[in-house]
């Protein structure tokens, strides 16, 4: 299997611009996220690989894989609050 690069930059953006916002960028393989990203969770438990959930929301999807193979879960209300 490949392995798998995260990367995580803060970005700080100037007072005159927007004020001070402190943001990141977040990479995977040297790819960005774009605005789609809703949360990270890096679960590193002890004597255990660790394990990274990505949530987003995409604005397309392109998936090459038989249609059977595809599980599309739509968030509840509850799970935005």
């Amino acid at each position: 299997m490949k392995p798998i690069k995260l990367q995580i930059k803060k970005r700080i953006t100037s007072y005159e611009t927007n004020g001070y916002s402190y943001e990141c960028d977040v990479y995977l393989n040297g790819q960005k996220l774009g605005h789609g990203v809703t949360g990270l969770n890096l679960n590193m438990e002890a004597g255990s690989k660790p394990k990274l959930t990505v949530e987003l929301i995409p604005d397309e999807i392109d998936a090459d894989l038989p249609i059977e193979l595809i599980t599309l879960k739509k968030a509840s209300e509850t799970d935005h609050k």
